[in-house]
């Protein structure tokens, strides 16, 4: 029985990284209830410009649960191709939104990069994370 336990998680890597999603959504969504939402109340921006807002926050959420979720049952699973590509998109969707972030900050005012470096460490300790996790092989 206990053979069996040591063999369930085959990737620890997607493991940690897929936890690790879960979590920041969970704290993305507090984070949200706590000081945006409320700050948003609080200014002078039209309705519909609070709605794009609220709305662009929940799909950061979101997609943070659903990557989160893929990632611990890729972890489960037998180390396959459909594993390794699902990591390989979530790595892809990783940089895509460090880059995006990175931009947006670079043509803001100021433009400072220093701004984004928490989060531009944690991105790319996920994409090294998950990148691990697709080199690993399997133990016969």
């Amino acid at each position: 029985s206990n053979n069996y336990k040591k063999n369930m998680i085959r990737n620890y890597f997607y493991l940690v990284v897929g936890v690790l999603c879960l979590l920041s959504a969970v704290t993305h969504e507090m984070n949200g209830f706590t000081t945006l939402f409320p700050a948003l109340s609080n200014t002078n921006i039209d309705a519909e410009s609070k709605v794009t807002f609220n709305y662009l926050w929940h799909i950061i959420a979101t997609e943070n649960v659903v990557m989160g979720i893929a990632l611990v049952l890729i972890a489960l699973r037998k180390n396959d191709n459909a594993g390794k590509y699902i990591a390989q998109f979530v790595m892809a969707l990783l940089a895509v939104r460090w880059a995006s972030i990175a931009f947006s900050t670079l043509t803001s005012d100021g433009g400072n990069l220093t701004k984004i470096l928490p989060e531009s460490i944690i991105i790319w300790i996920l994409i090294l994370l998950l990148w691990l996790g697709t080199r690993r092989k399997e133990k016969k």
